[in-house]
């Protein structure tokens, strides 16, 4: 059974930068003044180590020791965490993943692999099928973000794929330019899924 949407990413929710100190190390005191700042504009929601983070510039332990950090600062707040887990590794995906869940993030996303990309629909399918599966009481969104990843499927096809192999599959975090293939998205199975739009020059341009 697909697992049951209790957080939908509506609203704006905030691409976190991650903090370095000069030495180019993860400055995680800055966390906490992050996240103040975001509470102070009555932001509900962050999602970390995402493109804006800079995941692919950190390490697998810094990008635990950045979620740890976040989960610590936030507990107790208004804020809710979403995390990015995608790497070019699987096996580092569902760790991270599983660390999402157990620290108490409200969803995980991940894009495509971008180095070995997948060769059709199917294995991005398994691909993040083998994410998600790490984290199966957590929401899981297809980060879909072509322009970066070099990966570019019709994302009305890759709900209906992944629909009976990912139960937690909540929808995507949809990058992309192409507005016709949003509305279709937002209206796939009768507006089923969560879509939040990550294309932050239309934002501003609306």
């Amino acid at each position: 059974m697909p697992l049951k949407l209790t957080h939908p990413l509506h609203g704006l929710v905030v691409a976190a930068h991650t903090p370095f100190n000069a030495d180019g190390s993860l400055n995680l005191a800055a966390v906490e003044k992050q996240a103040s700042h975001y509470l102070k504009h009555n932001l509900t929601t962050v999602f970390v180590a995402g493109t804006t983070g800079e995941c692919h510039s950190l390490t697998l332990d810094e990008r635990r020791a950045l979620a740890q950090r976040w989960s610590e600062v936030i507990r107790g707040t208004t804020l809710k965490l979403v995390l990015h887990v995608g790497s070019n590794c699987l096996e580092d995906c569902r760790v991270l993943a599983a660390q999402a869940q157990a620290i108490g993030a409200i969803a995980i996303s991940a894009f495509a692999s971008s180095y070995f990309k997948p060769r059709d629909l199917d294995t991005l399918v398994d691909w993040c099928a083998g994410i998600a599966g790490a984290a199966q009481e957590t929401s899981f969104y297809f980060y879909d973000i072509p322009a970066l990843t070099g990966v570019s499927f019709p994302m009305q096809d890759f709900l209906a794929r992944g629909a009976p192999r990912i139960p937690t599959l909540a929808g995507l975090k949809f990058t992309n330019p192409d507005l016709m293939a949003y509305q279709f998205v937002l209206r796939a199975d009768n507006g089923r899924w969560d879509v939040p739009f990550g294309v932050d020059e239309h934002l501003l341009g609306a």
